[in-house]
């Protein structure tokens, strides 16, 4: 599942999977193609306005903007998750909050968004982590809470190990407290935190 780092015994490094990189690759390359296909003259006049709309000024660039990052993370190998005894280090997408020390997070939450399983992570404080935060992780942590879902999250299709497991290594080592919400699938909980 993960590395011990060599210079710090207590700190497990976690790569993303280079495999599914290259499928997220693949898969945002051929929606890009799409998108230009549907927006192409012969095609364009057989759709409506929105549906070219969509293609073109919105999943061209979204697809395209992920295609990039997939294989910038095939390019070059840097962890997805660093954690010590101090917090996590999220950096397993482009809109990951970077360390969070144990003391901030009230806790992690189990859960499947879209069929998608997922770790979120909820500070403790989430305005005074938020404040620290730079203007797109503020506004893609808000996104999220729109969605009911938590301000942090950590995808299992970009890591090598299943968030279920990185989840146990989390609560029995740094005693994190964990949440399962797959159990209860129509009811995800606030993940707001009181004032």
């Amino acid at each position: 599942m993960a590395t011990e780092s060599t210079e710090h015994p207590d700190r497990i490094v976690i790569y993303p999977s280079r495999w599914k990189a290259v499928l997220i690759l693949l898969g945002a390359s051929a929606f890009v193609a799409l998108g230009f296909w549907i927006a192409s003259p012969g095609i364009a006049s057989r759709v409506g306005a929105v549906e070219k709309f969509i293609a073109s000024y919105v999943g061209i660039p979204f697809f395209a903007a992920c295609g990039l990052y997939a294989a910038y993370r095939i390019a070059f190998r840097r962890p997805a998750l660093q954690i010590d005894a101090t917090g996590i280090t999220d950096t397993s997408h482009a809109f990951s909050p970077g360390h969070l020390c144990w003391h901030e997070v009230d806790r992690v939450v189990l859960y499947e968004y879209q069929s998608q399983p997922m770790l979120g992570i909820i500070p403790k404080d989430l305005d005074s982590f938020l404040s620290r935060q730079s203007a797109h992780v503020r506004t893609y942590a808000k996104t999220n809470l729109g969605l009911s879902v938590p301000p942090f999250n950590i995808a299992q299709v970009t890591l090598p190990t299943s968030v279920a497991e990185l989840a146990k290594l989390i609560q029995t080592r740094y005693g994190v407290r964990v949440e399962d919400m797959r159990t209860s699938p129509t009811s995800r909980g606030d993940t707001r935190q009181p004032n």
